[in-house]
Parts: structure tokens; sequence; C-alpha cells
């Protein structure tokens, strides 16, 4: 029967790994696939979180300071519980360079006494013994002022200075409490309630955060903040901490026993993140000079908490805050006693990372409905524009959260997922279709000619003639006999030969240049210079006719069945002009080669049994070949056609 191995059912085998189709996850498992890539694009940012956390806090926190500025640009009140006494550049080109003697100082202090504040809060150290520090200690005991500290926090190199002054009696100092291995304080003979202002400096120097307790050798010292509020209410620094309850609640809450009213929440390393609603032009600022000069509005400071600090650059007490990069500490203290007074402190609660996991599975499963839902868009276009507006959408979340209920959620981390979860599942489906149509191009190049194939797969179809008229040469195979041989034989016996046939004239025409149009029974139609192009499409086809002749003997029964004729190939051959193309409607489509070149192939194919003569030769395609190379048999009137035609017959069998 001829090389090709045929299994039990007569059928020809082929290699299964060479029909396996390429990307079976992505055609046979789509959703395996799409549930995977979100897992690994989740793990990837965990690790991105875990191994850069500055990356993704950094966002946040610039995303935050934006918001900050945004607020505050919205805030048209002033701040008239807290006056800010500055000693600004006025003061020291009235009064002298910084340090100012003692004396002075305690003037200040005397003046703003006079006027009736309910709390001097100094952010400034004295941490120098002076000879006048009489008179200021007698100042400070006389008035109700709270003085600052400062510790270092480590990395910092320990260092000490002054007499520490305010250790509260609770709470203990144990976790979250930071520890502090060094201090800046104030002189020894000045004695007042105090409290720290030490600053929690972000890796881009801004300050964003403080503890609101510091511990140092065993004792807890309180923020200058909460003093501030402790004394101008005249109780004693009673605090309290315990932990947070419920995922909205931060991991630690700072309470008062007597202030109800009091409630500082801290995150898990004991600080409190410090809101910067207020605009700066927001605080009523006094210079000193007008205090010491007695020109200061007395019905300003009356009743009001008074924040005595230092904004002339020649201190040099300037800190980066969301509002700017180089603002007074004095006003980071008045953002945070402001917040105070309102009870609005944002902090991350506990079950943050709880929800921005299901806000980033949410989101996911949306991206995933539009990779199976109806759509105008394709999916490549559609996933990245929704998960843009998803991550605009967290964004605006988190902000939200932030200014109407002071909650720190973060956002970066989400919104990152959410982007690249987009993007992969866009190059997924993209990848998946065009594996699809990859796969739907090899089914179609196996009954169709591939360029037809690949116009098929890679276009819409259309209820239209798309055809085009060109000079081809065809030639027709058909198997004399074959009627007869499948008379009384296994249809599995039939199809292995026919298949096998099939299978050579396949490789015989396009090792030939030609291409196989149709398989039309037990016969084959090809086309020279259709889809492919080739100037000597008549040689080829002559050529590939002779070599499949040869070749089909091998395939044919010999001896053949008893009772039966022998199985032979006739082949027919016309060069002319023909339709190459696709008819029918959009919903049931052919293709094929028409005119009056086939027909004239299909009728002289006919004749090969009747004039014994294997291969036939139109007028046109004998023509076309060299002098010599084939021989006429005389005119003949061909079934179906009103005009005799010559045909030709190679040269040596005629």
């Amino acid at each position: 029967m001829g090389s090709e191995p045929i299994d039990a059912t007569g059928a020809v085998t082929e290699d299964v790994a060479a029909r396996r189709p390429r990307g079976a996850l992505l055609l046979r498992h789509p959703w395996r696939g799409r549930l995977l890539l979100l897992t690994v694009l989740g793990a990837v940012v965990l690790l991105l979180s875990t191994l850069a956390p500055g990356l993704v806090s950094g966002i946040d926190e610039r995303s935050g300071d934006l918001l900050w500025r945004w607020a505050a640009a919205q805030e048209r009140n002033d701040e008239r519980r807290l006056i800010i006494v500055d000693i600004d550049e006025a003061a020291l080109a009235r009064f002298g360079p910084w340090p100012w003697p003692r004396q002075l100082l305690a003037k200040l202090l005397h003046r703003i006494g006079e006027l009736g504040p309910t709390a001097i809060v100094a952010d400034i150290v004295f941490p120098d013994p002076r000879p006048d520090d009489g008179a200021l200690a007698a100042e400070v005991a006389r008035q109700p002022v709270v003085l600052a500290q400062i510790f270092g926090l480590p990395p910092a190199t320990p260092t000490s200075s002054g007499r520490l002054q305010g250790a509260l009696d609770a709470p203990a100092c144990r976790a979250p409490l930071p520890q502090a291995n060094g201090f800046i304080a104030n002189a020894p003979d000045l004695k007042a309630p105090t409290g720290h202002i030490t600053p929690r400096i972000a890796s881009d120097g801004a300050v964003r955060a403080l503890p609101a307790l510091v511990c140092h050798d065993g004792q807890t010292h309180a923020a200058l903040g909460l003093m501030a509020l402790v004394r101008a209410a005249g109780a004693a620094p009673a605090f309290e901490l315990h932990k947070g309850q419920g995922l909205l609640e931060p991991p630690w809450w700072l309470s008062h026993r007597e202030l109800p009213a009091l409630r500082v929440p801290l995150d898990r390393q004991g600080d409190v993140r410090l809101p910067y609603r207020l605009d700066r032009r927001a605080f009523v600022s006094v210079s000193a000079t007008d205090l010491l000069e007695g020109r200061a509005p007395a019905a300003l400071f009356s009743g009001a908490l008074v924040l005595l600090g230092a904004t002339a650059f020649g201190i040099g007490d300037f800190v980066p805050t969301p509002l700017g990069g180089a603002i007074g500490g004095v006003e980071v203290h008045a953002q945070f006693i402001s917040a105070l007074l309102d009870g609005q402190l944002p902090h991350t609660p506990v079950g943050a990372p709880a929800l921005r996991l299901f806000w980033s599975v949410l989101a996911a499963g949306l991206l995933l409905a539009t990779c199976v839902r109806p759509r105008r868009l394709p999916p490549v276009w559609l996933l990245p524009l929704l998960a843009a507006v998803l991550a605009g959408l967290t964004f605006g979340l988190f902000a939200w959260l932030l200014q109407t209920h002071d909650l720190w959620l973060g956002w970066a981390d989400v919104a990152i997922f959410i982007v690249l979860s987009g993007m992969g599942l866009a190059m997924f489906e993209h990848a998946r279709t065009r594996l699809e149509r990859e796969r739907l191009y090899r089914n179609l190049s196996a009954y169709l000619p591939e360029s037809v194939a690949a116009h098929i797969a890679f276009h819409e179809v259309r209820g239209l003639i798309e055809a085009e008229r060109r000079e081809v040469s065809v030639l027709f195979a058909d198997i004399r006999n074959f009627s007869a041989y499948c008379e009384g034989r296994p249809p599995e016996e039939t199809a292995g030969l026919l298949h096998a046939f099939f299978t050579t004239a396949t490789r015989v025409v396009e090792a030939h240049g030609g291409v196989i149009e149709e398989f039309v029974g037990d016969a084959v139609m090809a086309v020279w210079n259709g889809p492919i192009r080739c100037l000597d499409h008549s040689a080829r086809a002559y050529a590939a006719a002779c070599a499949l002749l040869d070749e089909a003997r091998s395939l044919f029964p010999d001896p053949p069945p008893p009772g039966l004729e022998p199985l032979a190939l006739g082949i027919g051959i016309e060069s002319g002009d023909a339709l190459i193309g696709s008819f029918g409607p959009a919903r049931r489509r052919t293709h094929t080669a028409l005119g009056e070149t086939v027909t004239v192939a299909v009728r002289i194919t006919a004749l090969t049994g009747e004039l014994a003569q294997p291969i036939l030769l139109g007028e046109k395609a004998a023509r076309l070949l060299p002098a010599g190379a084939c021989a006429s048999l005389g005119c003949f009137l061909l079934e179906g056609l009103r005009r005799p035609r010559e045909i030709h017959a190679p040269a040596a069998s005629a």
C-alpha cells in the first residue's frame, strides 16, 4: 500500500505530540491561567512591598502630602484657640541674635502671662545653665508654662544635656513605646511640666509622625502637645495605654483618665500620624517684638493656648513637612495640638491589610468578569483602561477615608497590583486570542490553502464574492476504477488508501510550488499561480503530474484484488484564466477555482482512460511547455463543451 503507517482502523497515524496545540493552559484552561497570573502578580507585589517597603510607602506618603495640601487649601477658618508667639527675624533684629538673655525671655513670659492664656507652651529647649536663670526660673514657676525637651532615638548617637523632667507615673515603659538613647533637656533650675518634641524623620527628611510617649531609663515622657492640653485643662498627666479593638481601630489607644475626649491613636511603633489640615495662614502668629513692646491685643490671648517658638532662619528650627520644605518646628506642634483639640488624628487601622486585600480581590474580580462579558472593546484595550479607572478609584477611596474618617489605609500596593493585573490579563487575553486564531488557522489550513485559511482566521467573514481573476495552471488527478475497488472492500481500507493518496498528492504538489485547492471524491485539484505566484506555472504543474504518477504506483495494490481492474491514476492539466476565491453567504462559504480552464482540466482527465494516457494536457498548457515536451493527439469535443479542444500527451508516452 505504501510508506504511510495505518492503524487498526485503517487510518494513517500521526505523531500525537506534533498535533498537541501550543499554549494548552491558555486555550484549554483559561481560568486556571488567569487565576495563576493574578496569584503570581499578587506575590510579586507582596515581595516588592517586603523587599522595598520604602518604594510603596513612599508613594503612599507623597500622595498623602498632596491630600494634606489640598485639605489645607480648602480650610478658610483661622485657628483662634491656639496663638503662636513667634521669635522671628524682626525680633532678632530688635533685641539681638539668639540665644537671648534669660531675663529677656522671662520678660516675654511675663507679658504673655499678663494676657490670660490657659497655658504657655515653649517649643524651645534651654539646656545650658546661665547666671541669670533665676529670673526665668521664677517666671516659669509663676506662669502655666510647659517646657520642651528632646530625645535621641536610635540610630542617633547617644548624647545627654540638661536634666530630664516630667516623667509620668503611667503607663510603664513597654511595647510599643520607643526607647531613647539620649536627650537634651533644660537647665536644672528651670522646673515645670515638660513634654518632648522628638520627631520621626522619614526617609525623605519630612516630619509626618512623632512618638506620643518616649521611654528613657525606665521612665515615660509624653509629647509636648499632650502635656499642653493637660496643663491647659488643669489636669494631672494620668495617661493610659491599651490595645485597639476591631478592624477599624488603631493598634493602640492613648487616653487620659480625667479627659475622656483625649484619645490618641498610635501605630505599632507608638507613633502619632500628624495631620496637616490647616493652612499655615490659618494660625494666628504674633511677633515676640509686639509682646515685649506691649502692642499685642489682650483679647487675642485671653483663654487661648499660647505656643512660643522660633521661625527666624538664624535659629535654624526648620523641618520639611507635607506643607513645605522648610517649615518652622513650632507649626508642626501647632498642627498636632489643633488636631488634638478637634479629636481628628489619622491612624492606620489594624484591619488595613485585610481591607486592602478585599479591595484587591474585588478589583481582580471585576477585571476577570471583563474577560468574559460581552463587550465592544477587545480586552487588550478594555482591561488596561478599566485597571487605570480602578487604580484611580482606589486613590479616591483612600483620600475619602482619610479626609472624612481619619483612616490611613494605604493604596499604592493595591493600585500597583490592579494596574499590573490589568496589563497582565490584557497580555494574557491577547496571547490567548492569538493562539486561538493560530489554532483556527492550523485547522483551516488542513482543509483550505494556507493563504485562504489565514484570511478566514484573521479577518471578518463577509457574504460577498471575494475572488480574483488569474492566469493559472490547473491539475486534476483522479483514481481510475476506484468506485469498483470500493465495492465490497471494508470502508477502513478504502479510507486508508484514499488518505495515503491525498497525503502523497499534497506533498508532491506543494514540493512543486502548487496549492491543493480541493479534494473531490477520489480526485485532487491543484492550482499553480493562484494563491502562490509563479511564472512557470505550466511547467511546474507538468513536473508535479509526472512525480505524482510515479509515486502513486506504489500506493495502489499490485496485483489488484481478484476480479478487479488495477487502480490507475489519470491526470489532466490545462492553463488559462480562472476566478479563484470565496463564494456563498457569510454563514456558509466555499473556496474554489472557477472557469473554463478548470472545466477543461476535469474533462480531459476523464479521457485518460479512453486514450490510455495517464497524463493529458490542454492546448494552452501544452503551448506553454518547451517545444517537443508533448505531442498532439488530435481535437476532441469534451463533455459539456461546444468547441473541440486539441489534446496533448507527453511526447514519450505519445
